[in-house]
């Protein structure tokens, strides 16, 4: 079982704004703490600021404010359905690749002799261009 402390959720059950929190629990805990904690639920949380928040709470609502109210239970993935799954093979890899006709080849130039040049079947492989350009 997995717990998690979902005090936005007990906020709004009892139409307690977060900045009437912040304003109860001045000096003992951060603003951002209470703002982060009413905005989203917290499985990791200090034992301290959660008893502080839960004694503002009890003056607030003027009467005992149970732990138990501001927790919720999540379902845990089991361990099997929460295995990744398994990598594509390169061969699936290479099967999604689009096919290209060489006959729809962009022409383009290199170097400074503006001359296109057909990268395809016939043309030069970019290992050539690439050698061809360091000898200069």
């Amino acid at each position: 079982m997995t717990l998690q402390l979902n005090l936005g959720r007990y906020l709004r059950e009892h139409d307690i704004s977060a900045y009437r929190l912040v304003q109860e629990v001045k000096g003992e805990v951060a603003p951002n703490t209470v703002y982060d904690l009413a905005r989203n639920p917290a499985q990791r949380v200090n034992l301290r600021v959660v008893a502080k928040i839960l004694d503002a709470l009890s003056r607030v609502r003027g009467e005992k404010v149970s732990v138990i109210e501001v927790l919720d239970e999540i379902e845990e993935i089991e361990e099997q359905e929460a295995a990744p799954t398994a990598l594509p093979t390169l061969e699936q890899l290479l099967a999604q690749v689009p096919q290209q006709d060489p006959v729809t080849f962009k022409k383009f130039s290199y170097d400074r002799s503006r001359q296109p040049i057909s990268i395809g079947a016939d043309g030069p492989s970019i290992v050539d261009l690439i050698s061809e350009g360091r000898g200069r």
